[in-house]
């Protein structure tokens, strides 16, 4: 039935979703082609209102011209939350398990609310805002999310979260056409970042936490052995020690050894290293948490390392996204329980160099000998030697390994 001005209900849902996308676009333009992906489609129908199948947006007029006339940023934010979804790849699970709806409509919501653009904001609600807080700062994939789900730590009922986060139906995830668009879907998170792509110039935006690194069944330290340092370090030298005369002196002369145990001994260890992880697009979250394992098991044994030690762990798409200075046991210690993955963009590994050799002419490292680049090998490589040593580290034998340049050196966890 026409309204007002002659335009149908229809026509005038068409026109709010699309005049939301440009509002969108002048936030986010990369985002063309995947809005374009999605177009826009009334049906008087439509489980919830609004839900997406992967090859298109439907909504029911009447539902969408209410929404829209009692909070605006609502339908701007469900535009976004729909096309969040498409391209993380929540719709592609086949057998999705418990938990799985909520945890996505949580995990899109969140990565909104961290953009802090109030065009966005949606009224305050108590149950979204305890959620987001016991999600914490820093991004989580859906995946976790459920896991948290299932564990209990948000502690409202299922209902209430997914009437608090929900903005679509996604009822019609499930339909048989669904699947035929994953590929399609899959190529485009790619391009913009995310889940895809192989080497490019593209910075990812994602983040994972991943935690419960597994053991690695590689032995670095004759590797690592060749770029030690000699140097004295604060530490009891049992060799250097003779218990007993130390014993006899405490038996004739209470608290006074004759020989006091010497607190210093020499030690052939590292006192600098940059570890490198390949975030991009092109490494699977199970390589990254392979990266990450390995990583684990050099950086644990204090067999490798001085107790005051600098090592700089990177990770880099085709951007350096994240930092992290190590300069003892317990910095470790306190960093690897709970990893947030940063990147997901395409590949090239020349950030990290040149931030190293920035790193070296502000005195940031003085005794550089190694650095360690994990890395699927599908990337733009520097072409310019360095003067210490580097090796770019593969899980398993692979094609890309032709391309390493001739100044620097393989290794293959896996034989």
């Amino acid at each position: 039935m026409p309204i007002g001005t002659g335009i149908s209900p229809s026509e005038l849902g068409v026109l709010l979703l699309q005049n939301c996308r440009n509002e969108l676009l002048s936030l986010f333009p990369r985002l063309d082609t995947a809005f374009a992906a999605l177009p826009c489609r009334p049906a008087e129908e439509v489980p919830g209102g609004v839900a997406a199948d992967a090859t298109a947006l439907y909504f029911a007029p009447a539902h969408l011209i209410r929404l829209y006339r009692d909070c605006p940023a609502a339908v701007r934010r469900g535009c976004l939350h729909i096309l969040l979804h498409m391209l993380y790849l929540h719709p592609f699970p086949v057998q999705p398990p418990p938990l799985w709806d909520l945890a996505c409509d949580m995990a899109v919501e969140q990565i909104i609310q961290r953009q802090g653009i109030p065009r966005l904001n949606l009224p305050p609600h108590p149950v979204r805002a305890d959620c987001f807080r016991r999600m914490g700062e820093g991004p989580l994939s859906a995946e976790g999310i459920r896991i948290m789900l299932a564990e209990g730590r948000f502690p409202h009922p299922v209902e209430e979260m997914a009437a608090a986060f929900a903005f679509d139906s996604h009822a019609l995830w499930r339909a048989p056409e669904v699947r035929e668009r994953e590929e399609f879907w899959r190529g485009t998170a790619g391009g913009l970042g995310r889940n895809g792509g192989g080497a490019g110039s593209s910075a990812g935006s994602g983040g994972e936490v991943l935690s419960a690194f597994g053991r690695s069944t590689c032995d670095y330290r004759t590797f690592l052995r060749r770029f030690t340092v000699l140097r004295e370090e604060m530490a009891l030298d049992p060799e250097q020690f003779d218990q007993l005369f130390y014993c006899y002196g405490l038996e004739q002369y209470g608290n006074l050894p004759l020989i006091e145990p010497l607190e210093y001994q020499e030690a052939n260890r590292l006192s600098e290293l940059v570890i490198a992880i390949d975030t991009s697009g092109s490494c699977s979250t199970e390589t990254v948490r392979r990266f990450l394992t390995e990583t684990y098991a050099i950086l644990s044994n204090q067999e490798n390392f001085f107790r005051e030690m600098t090592v700089y762990l990177l990770q880099c798409d085709c951007c350096v996204q994240s930092v992290r200075v190590l300069r003892s046991p317990e910095d470790w210690l306190s960093c690897c329980g709970h990893m947030t993955v940063e990147g997901r963009g395409g590949t090239d590994f020349t950030p990290v160099f040149r931030y190293v050799e920035r790193l070296r002419r502000e005195g940031k490292l003085k005794n550089l000998k190694a650095l360690l680049y994990f890395t699927d090998g599908d990337g733009v490589y520097p072409g310019t030697p360095t003067d210490y040593e580097t090796a770019f580290v593969f899980l398993r034998r692979t094609p890309f390994m032709a391309r390493i340049p001739p100044w620097a050196i393989s290794l293959t966890v896996e034989p």
